[in-house]
């Protein structure tokens, strides 16, 4: 709204400057008379107004300056009473109408050429900013398809990338057009002239994809309002990568100007899929070092081994429940992998002191998440999530450690691991010589006893679903096994 009243402030404004520039122009011309260098004031309105509104702007304010300074103007400056009044012909109107024509569309050409590279160029940059301030794959090609559609003046845009175990270009990202038409079949390489040409480094364009035998689906394509095609491929240092292409919805030539851009973003495509995958094997490393710690703590206590990783694998299922991003479950993993990295020195004896016999051992049992925290603080990667290694023995009710927080108080991320743990303390007990293992179903009741106590019970129900469809997938994966020969 704000943006829509700052444009129309914008338009009067402009509209008001050009009436009192024509105005006192055109008084100008009246005072020293037509043959003056006072006419070539014209220009600056009709130059202003290209800019300002282009073509037709241009052209209503040239011919309107060729009307102001037409037959009834004098020749002659009109000082004085005793200065000539002689009128100028038609022809010599023409003539000056033409004139201000030819400078009003080249204006307004011009401004035009600039808007279109300044939008270019600010395109350009924001999908180089998103590159490096987002690692997110996915994200950064829609954006890259949009922003490509957008600046080419396209119908639609896509990026396919090649599958090399089975020759198939699959969708990465797209724009413009709804799944109907992306999900219209697969893309094969095999007996694809054209994507072959293109995935040797050669930019390729379709006239019209109608008629042309190579582009694949040419029927989806005419009822999806698309004619010609210019397809560049995405290449690294060493390879090619896919392709990305851009549709128009009329029979279209592109320039060299317009496959030097899609190259253009063709390669920041490229880039980003580059910078990805060196961050996800940085992340993967990460994590793979991450479970090896967990793993050496844990394996002091064969009653505790594994722990980590099958609370790990819980929360997975309650995050994708409730709906978590990717980066979110990502850094979710990483919270409950470390959730108990704080037993790192704690002794065995101390590690199953639960009620209190050992009052040395329990005191050091309660420190764990505080030691835990501190020792991951300084990874400022994990910050967002050093709440889960706090905060995961809480309850609901008030009565955990090490704070006491209460319902809400407690952090979301926290009160999901929490369960999770509690669930696998119950079918994997810490002293199985004290404590009798449960059943999957019988932990499963006894979380769901404690929801409202020790429980987020909103959490608990979501838990309860996730877990649910677990057993039932497990059940019959049991049963398809069972029935196989």
């Amino acid at each position: 709204m704000a943006a829509s009243k700052h444009s129309t402030t914008n338009i009067v404004v402009s509209l008001v400057v050009l009436a009192l520039a024509m105005g006192f122009i055109t008084w100008l011309v009246y005072l020293q008379g037509t043959t003056s260098i006072a006419v070539h004031f014209y220009y600056l309105p009709i130059l202003w107004a290209g800019f300002a509104f282009g073509d037709y702007g241009a052209i209503i304010v040239s011919l309107l300056a060729a009307l102001a300074c037409g037959p009834w103007m004098p020749a002659q400056p009109a000082l004085g009473p005793e200065a000539p009044a002689v009128q100028q012909g038609l022809w010599d109107v023409v003539l000056r109408l033409l004139v201000f024509y030819v400078v009003a569309i080249f204006a307004s050409r011009l401004s035009f050429e600039l808007k279109r590279r300044v939008t270019e160029a600010q395109t350009l940059y924001q999908v180089a900013h998103s590159i490096t301030s987002s690692l997110r794959i996915k994200q950064v090609l829609e954006l890259i398809t949009h922003h490509a559609m957008h600046v080419m003046d396209a119908k639609a845009c896509n990026i396919r990338l090649l599958n090399k175990d089975n020759g198939e270009l699959e969708l990465a990202a797209s724009a413009g057009l709804g799944d109907d038409y992306w999900e219209k079949g697969p893309v094969l390489l095999e007996g694809n002239v054209i994507d072959q040409r293109v995935l040797r480094g050669h930019a390729e364009q379709i006239y019209d994809v109608a008629s042309d035998p190579g582009f694949q689906y040419p029927e989806a394509a005419r009822a999806a309002g698309l004619t010609s095609v210019l397809i560049v491929p995405l290449e690294t240092k060493e390879e090619t990568l896919g392709l990305i292409r851009v549709y128009s919805k009329a029979h279209h030539r592109f320039s060299q100007r317009e496959i030097d851009l899609l190259t253009t973003f063709a390669h920041q495509a490229s880039v980003a899929i580059e910078n990805a995958e060196l961050y996800e094997d940085i992340r993967r490393n990460y994590y793979d070092t991450v479970r090896t710690l967990t793993r050496a703590i844990e394996a002091k206590d064969i009653e505790t081994y594994s722990h980590s990783e099958r609370v790990t694998d819980l929360v997975e299922k309650i995050a994708q429940q409730v709906g978590m991003s990717d980066e979110q479950r990502e850094l979710l993993r990483f919270g409950s992998i470390l959730h108990d990295v704080g037993k790192i020195g704690l002794e065995k004896a101390d590690a199953k002191t639960r009620n209190g016999t050992n009052q040395a051992g329990e005191v050091f049992y309660r420190m764990h998440p505080l030691i835990g925290q501190s020792i991951l603080q300084p990874v400022t990667f994990l910050a967002p999530i050093l709440s889960v290694i706090t905060y995961h023995h809480e309850r609901w009710d008030g009565t955990g450690f090490p704070e006491g927080l209460q319902g809400d108080d407690i952090p979301y991320e926290a009160r999901i691991v929490a369960i999770a743990d509690a669930y696998d303390r119950l079918i994997h007990p810490l002293d199985p010589l004290s404590t009798q293992s449960l059943s999957p179903r019988e932990a499963l009741e006894e979380i769901l006893a404690g929801a409202g106590t020790q429980f987020d019970p909103k959490l608990v129900a979501v838990f309860h679903r996730a877990i649910g469809q677990s057993q039932s997938e497990d059940q019959d994966s049991s049963q398809s096994q069972a029935q196989t020969p």
